[in-house]
């Protein structure tokens, strides 16, 4: 269900289509059952807990998951490929690093040889 309502989320704001939707799938009372009404509403109001997050970036959190890189968000599940891309694509961005150094965090070990 979910991922129909995804496929067709401009005809998912129709209530017609949701009914004929819940009586494809057998769940007509999920429509009408407060404890679902009050699940869905949960779920909605959800994004208030990212109010800070949102306070640093502009257009907030509101969703997992979610990646931010060099102060740019990606959102969603992205294929290997896809997010390859964009990570390369960002790096290419900054200034090359020196012989021997690298852009990642990772690298936060000292690698030059100590003169004994």
């Amino acid at each position: 269900i979910h991922d129909e309502i995804f496929r067709n989320f401009e005809k998912a704001k129709n209530p017609e289509w949701r009914l004929a939707l819940a009586k494809k799938y057998g769940v007509e009372a999920a429509l009408t059952d407060e404890k679902t009404k009050e699940l869905v509403k949960k779920i909605i109001e959800t994004g208030k807990e990212y109010e800070k997050t949102s306070e640093r970036y502009p257009y907030g959190i509101r969703s997992t998951p979610t990646i931010i890189i060099n102060n740019r968000m990606i959102i969603g599940t992205l294929p290997y490929a896809h997010l390859k891309a964009i990570i390369e694509s960002l790096l290419s961005e900054q200034e090359k690093p020196a012989s021997g150094e690298t852009n990642f965090l990772e690298n936060w070990v000292e690698t030059r040889k100590i003169k004994k």
